[in-house]
């Protein structure tokens, strides 16, 4: 079984290739390590927020707008769910959400 721990180390990793530019080898990594939160620590768990706002971004930066918002929409809800509207974590993944939503307006 698949234990939080690894999902963090692959995270971990998918943030140093996204910084690197290395978008194609990020994407795998986050969509392991979310598979492995969901799985292990249930579909409303904050961790996972955090997770998916980390895939999110990625998928931001590789300008997929429309795939980023609905994760930065699933972990909204899960951040204010589990930490409130005035956790910073909540207002950090608010800000990325209105980031993608402005940006799809001036596509």
């Amino acid at each position: 079984m698949d234990h939080p721990e690894l999902a963090k180390t692959l995270s971990n990793r998918a943030y140093l290739l996204l910084r690197a530019g290395d978008h194609a080898s990020a994407e795998p990594l986050y969509r392991r390590a979310l598979a492995i939160q969901e799985k292990a620590l249930g579909p409303d768990h904050a961790s996972l927020a955090v997770g998916l706002n980390n895939f999110a971004h990625l998928l931001q930066t590789k300008g997929d707008y429309a795939g980023a918002e609905p994760l930065y929409q699933r972990a909204l809800a899960i951040a204010e769910k589990n930490l409130g509207n005035d956790h910073p974590t909540t207002k950090s993944i608010r800000q990325n959400l209105e980031v993608v939503r402005r940006a799809q307006l001036r596509s």
